[in-house]
């Protein structure tokens, strides 16, 4: 007899949550990197173009290896869509992280979760509950009482990164449909190609040759950010999409945090209380999924 017990298995919600705060981790890596590199000098076009490049350099391997064709679609024209979306967006959000605090940026893109919630009801049909719904309403006064808009000189780069936001938005709920016939290798090559190519003739328009220092900056972008890619596509696969949004929030403190080490961004009480009732409101929602997938799960009273 096993003398290890059993395991239970994780429920979609827990395994995306994980997926998705794995997917915080290297997206915060690979932000920190754009703005070192931002201060270098080097262009936006330039670090996404390299970024994307990197990064089928990196899913080769992965590609050569796949038993199907990892570029057959059954739908070209919403993968087309969502790759066009995404890649946008990405350069609109790297502009903005190279232009803003690091929190600011973070808190800016966090806009995109009420987008999420109401493309997740109207496209994917997801039953989103007032309890779910308050809580992204919450995860958003939290971000506002961070950012304290009021108080914020409206500027490209944040209207770059509500762009981005909106953009990104689309993406979350495509991606949640094109999980249903295509692998999340699949996903991710086509956004790192589609990108890549078409960023191709902007980057050359501003192309600075890197030194040593400059190229192990621009590696860790492209490493960080297919791995934080793969991450967040998984977890939109694996749980909710409107839940997935709420879990992505704990990007937010650690930007914060990454902003204040790095680059000596000083952390206020206003930015500290958003991180608090952002973080308190998706603890909230992901303890209340996990008792509700217990009580459904539980067999039926005799």
């Amino acid at each position: 007899m096993s003398l290890v017990a059993p395991q239970a298995k994780l429920s979609g919600n827990t395994q995306g949550a994980l997926w998705m705060l794995a997917s915080g981790v290297g997206f915060t890596v690979m932000v920190v990197c754009i703005k070192l590199l931002a201060e270098r000098g080097f262009a936006e076009t330039q670090m996404v173009f390299v970024r994307c490049a990197l990064g089928m350099v990196l899913l080769t391997p992965l590609i050569l290896r796949a038993r199907d064709n990892v570029w057959a679609t059954p739908r070209p024209w919403v993968m087309a869509r969502r790759c066009l979306a995404t890649g946008i967006g990405l350069l609109a959000s790297f502009y903005a992280f190279a232009h803003l605090p690091l929190a600011t940026a973070q808190s800016l893109s966090f806009t995109r979760s009420l987008f999420v919630v109401v493309l997740a009801m109207l496209l994917l049909r997801e039953q989103v509950g007032l309890l779910r719904q308050g809580a992204v309403v919450i995860g958003f006064i939290g971000v506002l009482v961070m950012v304290r808009p009021a108080e914020l000189e409206v500027s490209w780069a944040v209207i770059a990164m509500l762009g981005s936001a909106a953009l990104v938005a689309y993406s979350v709920v495509t991606i949640k449909d094109l999980t249903r016939d295509h692998s999340t290798l699949t996903l991710v090559a086509w956004l790192n190609a589609t990108t890549a190519l078409v960023g191709l003739p902007l980057a050359l328009f501003a192309w600075r040759t890197p030194d040593l220092a400059d190229a192990a900056l621009f590696l860790v972008v492209g490493f960080a950010g297919v791995a934080a890619q793969s991450c967040f596509t998984r977890g939109i696969a694996a749980g909710e999409a409107s839940m997935m949004a709420l879990m992505d929030y704990l990007r937010l403190p650690m930007a914060a945090l990454a902003g204040f080490i790095v680059f000596h961004e000083v952390l206020d009480a206003w930015t500290l209380a958003g991180a608090v009732i952002v973080i308190g409101s998706t603890v909230f929602i992901t303890v209340r999924e996990q008792m509700l997938e217990k009580k459904r799960a539980a067999p039926p009273p005799d």
